[in-house]
């Protein structure tokens, strides 16, 4: 199953632009967001006009500035639903 939920997180990654390492294991998976974009920025633009709330990587700290944070653990049927919103 979360084989399933990570293939339509990278998905969800590619429709945002946004770069992520395949390799990682977890049950997150981080975007690298393009060079010189804000998170928090980038993550209310989507929330307003989507209206799908992705987490922005520096409520976790300095060290998530420029990343977006998505969880496994959320039910195939809404990242399908996050998929077709964006």
């Amino acid at each position: 199953i979360y084989s399933e939920r990570r293939e339509i997180i990278y998905q969800i990654c590619h429709k945002l632009n946004v770069s992520y390492d395949p390799k990682a294991v977890g049950m997150f998976i981080w975007a690298k967001l393009p060079e010189g974009i804000d998170d928090k920025a980038f993550i209310d633009e989507i929330l307003y006009n989507k209206k799908v709330f992705i987490t922005p990587g520096s409520i976790f700290g300095s060290n998530g500035e420029g990343y977006i944070r998505f969880s496994l653990c959320a039910p195939v049927e809404k990242l399908n639903e996050v998929l077709e919103r964006l």
